[in-house]
């Protein structure tokens, strides 16, 4: 990761992580975000794609996040505007079950260690 993380900043591309089995791969959530947060530690820009659904057994539930790093608040500003433009028409009451299902068993320390 250090060397694609390297050749990406060289380049001043923004990195793409799709995280749909995140703590499947090691067994360990912890260990396979290393690479994201690898690449946010070097200042890369990085946009990050999680999906629930698989993970807590949620299918057809569309639970997931879209989480962005950028350099700066401007470039915050103009993502954000952006966003709002795209996201505003896709719905306007998506649902909660499933992210409160996730945020329940991700927020207890008991629930999260099975």
């Amino acid at each position: 990761w250090k060397e694609i993380i390297s050749l990406i900043s060289s380049k001043s591309h923004i990195a793409f992580f799709d995280s749909a089995y995140q703590g499947f791969a090691s067994g360990d959530a912890e260990m396979d975000a290393q690479a994201f947060r690898y690449a946010v530690s070097q200042h890369v820009p990085i946009l990050l794609a999680q999906s629930f659904a698989k993970n807590f057994g949620l299918y057809g539930e569309r639970v997931g996040t879209l989480s962005i790093v950028c350099g700066d608040k401007v470039q915050k500003d103009h993502i954000m505007s952006e966003l709002r433009t795209i996201v505003r028409p896709m719905y306007s009451s998506p649902p909660r079950h499933g992210s409160s299902i996730v945020k329940t068993v991700l927020s207890d320390p008991a629930l999260k260690e099975e």
